[in-house]
């Protein structure tokens, strides 16, 4: 054996502590589209302020924490103005970063962290989820959201639905956004409370809600694989009950958002951000990640 592998051999510059993060963050800002990540000198590399643009003003509010970055985003510097207003210094041209959007694994959602502690403190959950669905750019995306009974610790996740172009339809996409919620919710030790799932897609609320064990016959349905693995998360739940709210009810009249009952509200900000996600995501250039829970697929190039 060479004694000298396993001796510590000093280096002329030290290469400084290992960052346990999901992706690099040499830059201290980065900025996408319409939202912008900046890391905290005293929070450590491993989160970063997540701040949103304002309406159609040229300057970036705070609202919330985030562990990673955004997809599709580059580094930039800031000038700060008042009262906390960042105004980005370079640009976004999303037409240099034609990939980046795409999702490498079921766990690459843009996530709001903000209400997470409040969340494992609370027995009883609220949730909703919503997808949206583009037939003309051949594009889908989903949203979900998570809050307390008494409406605290809002959490929220958003992203593109990468599937196969051959099923992709809005049917997938409200699927995908109760699988993002109920894998969050299970990531994160949230399976074991009281919770009331929410979701517009009635077809979507009955599949999830039978006892079904997928024979041959159903198994050729298109969207086998992610009822399938998403009925077996659910199996880890203790009291999970999904339940089929009214979509698109502030379509129907001008009550004020803040006097409609929780679920509905939730739903309406799923719809919105689900819709936002849709816009600024990028068609995937690549086939979909494999998705866990679910059976064996097949691919004949890229077709599923």
């Amino acid at each position: 054996m060479n004694r000298a592998k396993t001796l510590n051999i000093p280096l002329d510059t030290p290469l400084g502590s290992w960052y346990n993060i999901e992706r690099h963050i040499e830059y201290d800002v980065y900025r996408s589209q319409n939202i912008m990540c900046k890391r905290p000198v005293e929070e450590g590399p491993s989160i970063f302020e997540r701040y949103e643009i304002a309406g159609e003003a040229n300057y970036f509010v705070r609202s919330g924490i985030r562990t990673t970055l955004v997809h599709a985003s580059h580094p930039t510097s800031i000038s700060e103005g008042r009262e906390g207003h960042y105004h980005p210094d370079h640009q976004y041209n999303i037409i240099d970063y034609p990939n980046e959007q795409q999702r490498d694994s079921e766990d690459d959602e843009d996530i709001e962290v903000d209400g997470l502690e409040t969340l494992r403190n609370s027995e009883t959950l609220i949730a909703c989820s919503d997808g949206s669905y583009d037939p003309l750019e051949q594009k889908a995306a989903f949203n979900w959201r998570i809050v307390t009974a008494d409406e605290k610790g809002l959490t929220s996740g958003s992203a593109p639905v990468n599937t196969n172009p051959k099923y992709l339809n809005s049917y997938r996409a409200e699927f995908a956004g109760l699988r993002g919620a109920i894998r969050y919710m299970k990531k994160h030790d949230l399976h074991r409370k009281n919770i009331i799932l929410y979701c517009d897609g009635k077809s979507c609320v009955d599949a999830l809600n039978s006892n079904n064990d997928f024979t041959p016959a159903t198994l050729e349905r298109a969207e086998s694989d992610i009822i399938q693995a998403t009925q077996k998360i659910m199996k880890d739940f203790t009291n999970l009950t999904i339940e089929w709210v009214k979509g698109h009810q502030d379509d129907e009249d001008d009550t004020e958002l803040s006097e409609r009952p929780l679920p509905v509200r939730l739903n309406i900000q799923c719809d919105l951000a689900a819709k936002e996600c849709l816009r600024n995501s990028i068609k995937p250039s690549k086939r979909a990640p494999p998705m866990e829970g679910a059976k064996a697929t097949l691919y004949l190039g890229k077709n599923m």
